[in-house]
C-alpha cells in the first residue's frame, strides 16, 4: 500500500562543522536508507557550500534532504517516504551521527486528510506534543 508520511526535523545539533566530511555524509545518507527500509533511486550527493551542507539522497518514488547550517549549528532534515517508515528509529540513526541536542519533528501523514502530529526529542526520546496549530489563542 502506498503511503504519504513525511517528517520535517529541525533540530540543535552538537557536531561541529570541522568534524564533517562530505564523503562521510553520503555514507550517512545510503546508511539511512537503510535504516528505514527503503530503496535508493540514486546515489546520495553531499557538498559543503558558503552556510554549511547539503546533501540529498533519492529513494523510490520518495526522497532524504537536509541542509546543515554551521552558524548556528542548526539542521534541517526532512524524510518523505511512499512507504511506512518507523520515525524513532530514523531519529536514533540521525541522532547517533549528529549528536542532536534538541530537535521539533512535524510528522505529515498526507494520504490522511493530512493528519499532523507534532513531536520533540531530546536526550534520545521521542514525545508527542501539543500540536501549536490546536492550542487555545490568548
Amino acid at each position: 500500500m502506498i503511503v504519504h508520511h513525511q517528517a520535517i526535523i529541525i533540530a540543535t545539533v552538537r557536531r561541529k562543522a570541522t568534524a564533517i566530511k562530505s564523503d562521510e555524509l553520503r555514507t550517512f545518507l545510503l546508511g539511512l536508507v537503510d535504516e528505514i527500509k527503503m530503496q535508493k533511486l540514486f546515489d546520495p550527493i553531499a557538498i559543503h557550500g558558503r552556510f554549511g551542507f547539503t546533501g540529498i539522497v533519492g529513494i523510490v518514488t520518495s526522497h532524504i534532504a537536509f541542509h546543515y547550517f554551521e552558524s548556528d549549528q542548526s539542521l534541517h532534515f526532512d524524510i518523505y517516504s511512499c512507504k511506512e517508515f518507523n520515525l524513532d528509529a530514523a531519529l536514533k540513526y540521525i541522532d547517533n551521527y549528529w549528536n542532536i541536542e534538541s530537535a521539533t519533528i512535524i510528522f505529515i501523514q498526507r494520504d490522511k486528510g493530512p493528519a499532523i502530529q507534532h513531536f520533540s526529542y531530546t536526550n534520545g526520546k521521542l514525545a508527542l506534543t501539543q500540536n501549536p496549530f490546536t492550542q487555545p489563542r490568548l
